[in-house]
Order: C-alpha cells, then structure tokens, then sequence
C-alpha cells in the first residue's frame, strides 16, 4: 500500500480529475469564464463542475431554464461582471443536451471514474463534501451549513450535517500494507500462518474484486483499500476455518489465534479509512450481491439500448394520441402527460401550480404482470387530477425501467395541452412539469416487481456473476424485438423513448366531484438512501428493540362509502376496533376485510401509509381510495420491510427471547431455519438439531415466550397435542381462520434458531439468530399452501432445497457462538427433576391475548 500522504493526495487527485472532466463538458460557456468566478484559481474547475451538477439535478426535477437561471442568478460565487440571462440560458441547455444525451457522468472525460450516469446527485454531494472541506478553512461550521443551504440546495440539516468535513486521519494512518504490519511481528510462526492466508485465499479474492473495480487506474486510494479489504477479508476466513479445525494440533491454536488477531487488527484500520470516506466512495468500493449486480448490468443494458435509438430518424412514429408515456432522457427516467379537454388542462395547471403526492401503486387481479404507478394531486380549492402509468412485466423495457426508477428519488413529469388549429395541426403547449417523489417502500416494491419480471422472460440471467461492464446479451435482444416509439416535444427539447403501451390502462383524469381537502396535510413520503459499507457486506440496520408484543393491521369497510378502505393498526382484535368506530358519527357498522398479525403494528402500518400516500383521500384521515388486493399487498410488503429478515441485525449478533416475548416473522419461499442446542452442559460446542424450509411467500413463523415448559408441544418431538393449532381463529366468532397450520415446534432454554435467506444470491447468504431464555412456542402458518410430488402439502420440516455453502458457514458460525445464558433438557426426564413438556396445554387465548373477553374500556392503543 502506499504511504499515507499518497492515500490522500490520491483522493485529491481524484476529485480533480472529476472537476476537470466536468467543467471540460462547457469549457466554451462565457458563464463559466475564470473572469466572472470568484474563486481561488485553484478551485476554479470544483466551482465550475459544481455549478454544471447543480444544473443538472434541478433540471432532472423537472425546473424551466428561467427557473433555473432564476436560481443561478442570485449565486454569490458569480463576480462583476455577472453573466446575463443569454449565457446562463446557453448553460443551462448545453448541460441539458449533455444529459440527455448519456449524462455527464456518463461522458467519455469521466470514463474510468466510478461514476454512475444515472446518479448524478451522489457526484454532487462528493464534490460538495470537498468543496465545504475547502469552504471551512475560511469560515465557520454554521456559515458554510447556511451557505450549503441557501446557495446549493441542501435543504434538510441532516444532509447539510453529513456533507460537513470529517476528519481524515484514519485515511492518513492507513500506510502499508498487510505485510508491512508483518514486519513488525516479532513471532516468526504467526507471520507465516498470516502469509498462508493470503495465499490459501487472499490473492484469490483480490483478483475478482479489481476485475469489477471500475476505477482501477483513475481512484488510487479506492482501488488499494477495496483489494486489500478483500483480501484481508478471504484470509481472515480462512484462519477462522483453520482456528475450528478438530485436527489443528493444540500446540499451533494460540499461533492461529494470534494471527487472527493481526488480520482482525489491520481490518479494522481499513474499516475505519474506508468509514471516513463519502457515501459516493463507499459505494464504489461495494462489490454488491449478485441481485445487486444482476440489476445493474440490466440497467446498463437498458441505457445503452435507449441511447442507441436517439437521434433523427430512429423513432418511429410520433405518440400523439396517448395521455401518459413513460420512457427516459438520457439516463433518467422522465415522463410526459397529454391533456386535451379544457377540464383537463386546468386539472394539470393546478398540478403544476399545487404539485402532487409521491408516486403510489395499483394492482389489477385480472392481470397480474401489470403495475400502476399513480400520481395524484386531490381537489383542493381547485380541481384535482390522477395519472396513471402502466406496466407491463412481460415487457423487459418497462421491467428495466422500473429497476431505474427505484434507484431515483423522484420522476419529473412534463405537462403538454394539445390542440388541433384551424390548418388541422397539432399545436403542443407547455404547461410546466412535476417532480413526483419515490418513497422507500415504493422503491422497494418496484425494484423486486422489476426483478420478478425479468427473471421470468430471461430465465437464469440472474444466475451469473456480472462484472461492473457487463451487459445481458439476453435482454438487449428482447429490447430489440420490442415495437418502440418517440414522444417529442420541440417546445422543451424533450426527447424521450418510449415503448408501445398500447392495451394497458394508463391515463389522465380530473378530479372534481371529491370535497376538497388540504394538500398540506400530506406526508412527503421522501426516500432515504442506504449508506452502503465499504467492506463488501451490507450494512447492518439497527437492530429492533424486543418486540414483547403483537397487534393487528386492518382493512375495514364502512357501507355508507364503500368506494373507501380504511387501513389502521390496532392492540385489540380487528373486530373490538370496528366495534369502537362504528359510532354515531357513522350510518352503518365497519366491516373487517382483512386483518394482518403481526409485530411492531404501529411501524407496520405507518409504511403502509407511506406506500399508499397518493390514493389516500386526505391527509389527516386513514381512509384510501384504492382496491382490496392493492391494500393487502402494500400490508404484506410493509410488514416483510419493518420485520422481514433484512430488519433484523445479522449474525454473529444475538436477539434473546424472554418470558412472554411474541414475534411474528414474516416470510418468503426458500428461507431457512436451522435449530442448534448444546446437548449438555458440559458440551464445548451447539450441535444441529433440525432444518426448516419456507415455502410459499406470505408464510409466518409466530414464537411466543412462555416459563412453563409443559406450554409447549413439538411434532417433531411426539408430543401429545402437536398436531392442533394452538389459535386457529383471529376473532372470538371463529369465522377468520388464522391461515393454516404447516408445523408446531418446540424450543426450550439455551436453543437458537438461525433465520437464513439466500435471496440476494448463493454467494450472499444472510442470517439473524434468536436465542431462547426460556420455552418458546414455534407455529409455522401458510395462506398458499405448496404441495410436493404426492399431492401431500409440504410442512415445515420438509426440506427439498440445497444449502448452498455461505448458509452452512453462517450457521458452523452460530454453533462457535459461546454458550447460551441459561439451558434446559430437550427432552426432559421426570425422574432427574425436570419438568415435562406438552403436559399443561393452554388455551388460545393465552397464545394470542387479545382473544380473551374484553372487560370494560380498551386497554390498548389503536389508529
């Protein structure tokens, strides 16, 4: 590794060559001569590259040029004599048509760089970052967060907060490389068993990684610390192997141990250089999952397909007789709406003038390869309007673009009123344009919708390891087979490809006859970007709180409008809250349509709002107008993002389950459980007891906690009473079956339960570990039950899948974890002085307390 003085002068490099490459893109611009910048000369190409991302992104969100030059105008960093409005105006369009041609960091200046075309707003806060690096010798923290605020558009602290400079030292600290830390080894036998690592399995992992690595020559500093992270990762896995080896002489287990710890000691210092680096430098240094990797080399494919059709001639035939079209310019998604009818024009007017709610989604049962995505202002003072967008699955194009959109933080949408003159013309006039945001759990949505699709019309495309410029030789096929067209408007200098959506029920509506509410009242439904580590694993979430118990998410129905749902959480039963709301204020009763049981309800439900924000009939009120099958599906999704496996910190982290704990995980087809146990006390080591496989999307596993082992009953135990369903009805009239029971298991003190998915590839195995304190009650649940060769229904200890090797390591891990805090016996002898299981069955009630009869006034909370 180099010193660390050309760690960071390579960073400085870096950024450098980006600045350059950028303000090379309108280097002839008089707005950006040396002479109207005030500015160090030495900074002169930061400013200028800073200046040409600004443009870029308000562009992206949909701004005019005279928004835009607007903005620019008031810039304190123009001097005298400041550049008129022609010269602002002949940046802002030569940034345009740069981006619409391939993006700017899609330009063949930044080529080698690490830069995402589509991602021109993680460029912006690197090189903001090092501009209030700059900024900061000068002036104060609070001066420069203002000036970040006021001058280039970061509008929330947070933001502001994390642009603010870190310090640096871990990077300059950062000097040699593994064997120079060896050097000063002074056992002999430990720096030998380190040097075998590396070359049992660190080379290997280092070639791979600069393979993918796409800025090898350009980002110095990038390159050394991700090969020798994954190098130092691949040996640290092989001493730990060699640790855990039965056969490992015990003479050369402290060696091991030792060496272990100066691999372990080294990683940490790459930890930490690469933890004060920016977000844009971590991601690059993300290797990513093979999911990962699979959607982007789709994107790619899907850019590089669009590009090639732009241009004279290339189109087709233009568009004019659709209302919706969604396609993309340049690298971004952008899309077009059409209006016609003086009503619906004023709609758009006041859409434009109002804005509109995040984007929402909307499923057809009859056809269900299809997504709607819908924007929807409500009729305030003036008439509302809802847009919209289909999708069709089986189209790769819509499915790639789909993948693109999850990765934006919104979409502008292009206004246009069409009109046909007196020579039959049609005249198109700009109304203006939106920028409609993308929450989270949308983007989540989509992105796995997308995914879903793509695996289904390019079967096993998704099973190779794709390099960072690969591209799918399958998908650029079907791409090319499918009918397209232009939709262009001179009017912008908007050119946008779209594919033929003839058939599918996308469109514009104004909306008049709803009262009117307060567009204020909305949530904003914003996305929050993940941070990505730069070690090559995902970062960990905070882990949950434990969750001591369960509630219920509902969908009810008043008959009085029974064009609404309304969608809520509550503490009691689904029934006990239609019962409390179905007051006087309403003429009929609430009818429950469906309930959902589950952990951390309130989080539940509160994503759940967020998803559906654009059909939501006002802000401040829990009614939505969307169908029954959309409402259930958002809950599904909702609840698999606020307690799926992903919501819970991975291995080697323990989350304990105590007395009277009640969990609700919700599951997906393919995941495992592996159950380990000490087999005694005295035992060195946790041996597996059991493998258990999911089946079927939607399932649940419910554990509940209890002190008395005689609660409990096992099927694979024998115990009496294990084949019924401890609660078989989620009311107290027995009419809503509680799914169908596919497995009742037993845990007792000291087991642990390791909750494996391979989702995000073979490679990419992830796993969270519940211990049990006490005795536990393990229910396994399906909607959709799966049936194998026979006809029989799979249960819960039917196993018909491989584990591949990242799920046996991480469970060979869990078996190395040390001993549990408390044990007990699985199965119990009377005669030595335990207490039998299955001996002391109880009632649903007790599994599931809000069945018990309710007495008096609510107790619990609800919504």
């Amino acid at each position: 590794m180099p010193s660390s003085a050309a760690l960071t002068d390579q960073r400085d490099q870096w950024i450098e060559k980006i600045c350059t490459g950028l303000a090379a893109t309108a280097d002839d611009q008089p707005a950006l001569d040396a002479a109207r910048l005030a500015v160090d000369p030495r900074n002169l190409n930061l400013l200028r590259a800073l200046l040409i991302l600004r443009i870029a992104i308000l562009d992206s969100q949909g701004l005019s040029t005279t928004q835009v030059i607007e903005l620019l105008a008031q810039h304190p960093d123009f001097s005298d004599p400041r550049p008129d409005e022609d010269q602002l105006a002949s940046l802002v369009e030569r940034v345009r048509r740069r981006m619409e041609y391939d993006g700017l960091t899609g330009s063949v200046l930044l080529f080698g760089l690490g830069l995402r075309a589509q991602d021109p707003e993680g460029t912006y806060d690197l090189l903001l970052g090092q501009w209030a690096r700059q900024r900061c010798r000068t002036a104060s923290p609070a001066q420069v967060a203002n000036e970040l605020r006021r001058h280039w558009g970061v509008e929330t602290p947070d933001r502001a907060s994390a642009l603010m400079p870190s310090s640096l030292t871990p990077l300059e600290t950062c000097s040699g490389t593994i064997w120079t830390r060896l050097e000063a080894e002074p056992d002999r036998r430990v720096r030998t068993a380190v040097a075998m690592a590396h070359n049992e399995r660190g080379h290997e992992a280092r070639s791979p990684w600069s393979e993918r690595f796409p800025a090898a020559s350009a980002a110095g500093h990038l390159w050394t610390l991700g090969t020798e992270s994954a190098g130092c990762l691949a040996a640290r896995d092989w001493l730990v192997e060699a640790t855990r080896h039965p056969q490992l002489e015990r003479a050369l287990q402290p060696v091991m141990t030792s060496a272990l710890a100066v691999v372990d000691e080294y990683l940490d210092t790459l930890t930490k250089a690469i933890e004060c680096l920016s977000s844009s430098e971590r991601a690059v240094l993300r290797s990513g999952t093979q999911q990962e990797r699979f959607r982007d080399a789709c994107i790619r494919t899907f850019l590089n397909h669009s590009l090639d059709l732009r241009g004279p001639g290339r189109g087709g035939s233009f568009l004019f007789d659709v209302q919706t079209a969604h396609g993309t310019c340049g690298p971004l998604p952008r899309w077009s709406i059409i209006v016609r009818t003086p009503q619906e024009t004023e709609a758009a007017q006041a859409a434009v003038s109002e804005g509109v709610l995040p984007l929402g989604f909307e499923r057809d049962p009859e056809h269900s390869s299809r997504l709607l995505l819908v924007c929807r202002k409500p009729r305030t003072e003036s008439q509302g309007m809802c847009a919209r967008f289909a999708f069709d699955m089986d189209n790769s194009a819509h499915a790639c673009e789909l993948l693109l959109l999850a990765q934006r933080a919104g979409v502008p949408i292009d206004l246009y009123a069409h009109a046909v003159n007196e020579y039959d013309e049609i005249e198109s006039t700009p109304l203006g344009a939106l920028y409609v945001p993308i929450g989270q759990e949308l983007a989540n949505l989509i992105r796995e919708v997308a995914i879903d699709g793509l695996n289904r019309t390019l079967p096993g495309a998704r099973d190779r390891n794709y390099d960072v410029d690969d591209e799918i030789e399958a998908l650029a096929g079907a791409l090319q087979r499918l009918p397209r067209s232009h939709v262009e408007h001179l009017c912008r200098g908007r050119d946008i490809v779209a594919w033929s959506q003839r058939g599918l029920e996308g469109g514009f509506t104004p909306l008049s006859a709803d009262p009117p509410v307060a567009l204020a009242a909305f949530a904003t439904g914003t996305k929050k970007r993940q941070k990505p580590s730069g070690t090559g694993k995902t970062q960990p979430r905070t882990p949950l709180p434990p969750p001591l118990t369960t509630g219920f998410v509902y969908i009810q129905r008043n008959p009085a409008f029974p064009h609404m749902l309304k969608i809520g959480y509550t503490d009691q039963l689904s029934e006990d809250r239609a019962k409390e709301l179905s007051g006087t204020s309403v003429p009929f009763p609430f009818d429950v349509l469906h309930r959902a049981h589950t952990s951390r309800p309130k989080d539940v439900e509160r994503a759940v709002h967020r998803l559906l924000t654009a059909q939501r009939v006002a802000g401040d009120r829990e009614f939505f107008q969307v169908s029954l099958e959309t409402a259930v599906e958002a809950i599904r999704r909702c609840q698999e993002e606020v307690t799926g496996l992903t919501s819970w910190a991975p291995v080697p982290a323990i989350h304990r389950l105590r007395d009277n704990d009640r969990v609700v995980l919700p599951l997906r087809a393919g995941q495992v459980f592996a159950l380990t146990a000490y087999p005694s006390l005295l035992s060195s080591s946790a041996e597996m007891l059991d493998i258990w496989q999911v089946h079927a999307d939607g399932d649940v596993l419910e554990i509940v906690s209890t002190r008395h082992p005689g609660h409990v009953a096992g099927i694979s135990d024998s115990d009496p009473g294990a084949l019924e369903d401890p609660v078989p009805f989620l009311n107290r009239d027995s009419t809503a079956r509680n799914g169908m029971i596919h497995g009742r298991e037993r845990l007792v003190a000291g087991d642990r339960l390791v909750w494996l998915s391979d989702a995000e590839g073979p490679a990419d195995a992830r796993g969270a570990v519940f211990e049990v304190s006490s005795f536990c009650q393990v229910t396994y649940r399906t909607s959709t039950p799966r049936r194998g060769p026979l006809g029989i229904p799979l249960l819960l200890n039917d196993v018909d899948r491989t584990l591949p090797d990242t799920m046996t390591a991480l469970v060979r891990e869990v078996r190395s974890l040390k001993a549990p805090r408390s044990w007990a016996p699985r199965n119990p002898q009377e005669e030595d002085g335990w207490a039998t299981a299955a001996t002391d069955p109880q009632p649903a009630e007790f599994w599931l307390p809000q069945l018990a009869q309710r007495k008096g006034r609510r107790q619990g909370r609800a919504r």
